[in-house]
């Protein structure tokens, strides 16, 4: 019961000093409207499209992000990874196929 006072004791003394700097403000107000574009940017890309293609969109940007996430953070290259890309990859493809016919 007292370490649990106490971690909340420190971790509201924590929090109450980032709270007074202004760099949090700032970056904490920059982050909620880069958040705030990102949504209107999905809605406009939504109605310039359709929901078919925002979802497709939506799947397939996972491909480039894995790729990136490889080559960035050094992760041994195994099969199942290559497999996993390779199948989504054709999944959209194969998808986008189907939507067009």
């Amino acid at each position: 019961m007292f370490l649990h006072l106490q971690t909340s004791l420190t971790l509201h003394l924590i929090c109450s000093e980032v709270i007074k700097d202004p760099m949090f403000w700032i970056f904490a107000t920059g982050s909620g409207l880069l958040g705030l574009a990102i949504s209107f940017s999905s809605v406009w890309f939504l109605h310039q499209t359709g929901p078919t293609t925002y979802s497709l969109v939506g799947s397939l940007n996972k491909i480039p992000i894995s790729v990136a996430g490889i080559l960035l953070f050094d992760v041994p290259v195994s099969v199942e990874n290559l497999c996993s890309i390779c199948f989504g990859l054709f999944a959209g493809i194969f998808f986008a196929t189907a939507k067009m016919s």
